[in-house]
């Protein structure tokens, strides 16, 4: 269960600091806004193994954002490129269609030096 609170942290620090609404949050979850409301009360069942995979996939492309960008505003302002690694979409659009695995591993290149 601790490592639900701390998936369900990142899902209120995308949505307060990053703008995400909680319907971008499902979609990136492949999951209803119900569901995703419900997890974040407590209410009902608690997220299979693949909604949690899924849950910790953001909370590590939250943490890998944190460790590129000095602050939330330049995150932000990322978030919203056009980047050149992901065929001119945006890091959020990407997200949102459930591709967060993909902008971890751009953020996870860029890190390591790799031109992106």
């Amino acid at each position: 269960m601790a490592t639900l609170i701390r998936e369900l942290e990142a899902i209120e620090r995308l949505h307060d600091e990053f703008g995400f609404t909680y319907s971008d949050l499902a979609a990136a979850v492949n999951t209803s806004e119900s569901n995703l409301h419900r997890w974040r009360s407590g209410s009902g069942a608690a997220p299979t193994p693949v909604f949690l995979a899924r849950l910790a996939a953001l909370d590590a492309f939250l943490a890998e954002l944190h460790r590129t960008f000095r602050d939330d505003t330049e995150a932000r302002s990322w978030l919203d490129e056009r980047v050149t690694a992901l065929q001119g979409e945006t890091p959020r659009t990407m997200i949102v269609r459930g591709h967060v695995d993909r902008i971890t591993g751009v953020l996870y290149a860029f890190n390591a030096g790799v031109a992106t």
